[in-house]
This record gives structure tokens, C-alpha cells and sequence, in this order.
């Protein structure tokens, strides 16, 4: 009934409330794109050798990345369509390829390397994150590595 007696407990449900057609729906905005990084070091077409077991790229920073963004570094084997590639994920401004990744053989391989900002937007079933651009991809640019010194020439 309508009636309401002293003491007694009185059980109010909240109340969902429906959307307001007229209004718009809030939702979070994302922060706007990167620009696309600026290759530093090294220059375009540079050569390394077994002698440079430290091969480092560097790029210019985009300001303070926020908390899940990060730079995404692809460094790819393009010689003889080998299909050998690393793709890294830091939050520096550097990136020091793996001696692993060196050729081991006397031919200069040809390597591309680009960087792209990114966002993470999630993790899959293993609990690692999911990765999704946050602005432009840099330029690519390539460099020689020979892995292994070539033999000498046999005297006549």
C-alpha cells in the first residue's frame, strides 16, 4: 500500500536514467596525433661493418609521452627478401639494434628502419598490450650491415 509506518525500513531502487536524445553523448576524447618523429642518427645510407657491434638509432623527441604511449621502432632486413625483423616498443628516444639481428654472412644486407608513436588500447589473451598508432610514421631510412669480414684474397 501507499501507507509508510514508524520504523519500518523503506528499500528505494536507483534509478537508471535513460539518454537525453537531445543531448550528446559524452565520451573521452583522445589526445590529438603525433606529429611524425624526426630521424636523428644515422644519416640516410650509412655503412656498418662487424666492427660496429653498437648499431644505435636515435629520433628527436615529441614532448612527454603520456602514460601507455610509447615509441615503436621497426628495423627490417631488406635484402634478398629475407623477411628478418625486429619491432621494439621504448619510451626513449634511441634504440640500440641487437648484435643478434646481424648478418652472418659477407654480403652487405640492406636495413630499413622507420619509428611511429603509439598508444596502447588494450592487452590481448597473453596480458601483453596492444598497440595502436598515436600519429604519423617517420620517414624510413636505410643503412648497410655486414656481418662478416670477407676473406682475403689469395696471393697469385
Amino acid at each position: 500500500t501507499d501507507n509508510v509506518l514508524l520504523g519500518q525500513t523503506l528499500l528505494i531502487p536507483l534509478c537508471a536514467r535513460e539518454p537525453d536524445p537531445n543531448q550528446p553523448t559524452p565520451t573521452s576524447t583522445p589526445p590529438p596525433p603525433y606529429p611524425a618523429p624526426n630521424l636523428l642518427l644515422p644519416i640516410d645510407a650509412a655503412a656498418f661493418t662487424l666492427a660496429h657491434d653498437i648499431v644505435t638509432r636515435q629520433w628527436a623527441s615529441l614532448g612527454v609521452l603520456r602514460d601507455g604511449e610509447a615509441y615503436q621502432i621497426i628495423v627490417e632486413d631488406v635484402t634478398a627478401d629475407q623477411g628478418h625483423r625486429i619491432v621494439e616498443y621504448v619510451t626513449d628516444t634511441s634504440f640500440i639494434v641487437p648484435t643478434t639481428f646481424r648478418p652472418n654472412d659477407t654480403v652487405a644486407h640492406v636495413m630499413r628502419w622507420w619509428v611511429v608513436p603509439v598508444r596502447q588500447t588494450g592487452t590481448d589473451e597473453q596480458g601483453q598490450p596492444i598497440w595502436s598508432p598515436a600519429g604519423a610514421a617517420s620517414e624510413k631510412r636505410v643503412f648497410t650491415w655486414i656481418g662478416v669480414v670477407a676473406p682475403a684474397t689469395p696471393a697469385p
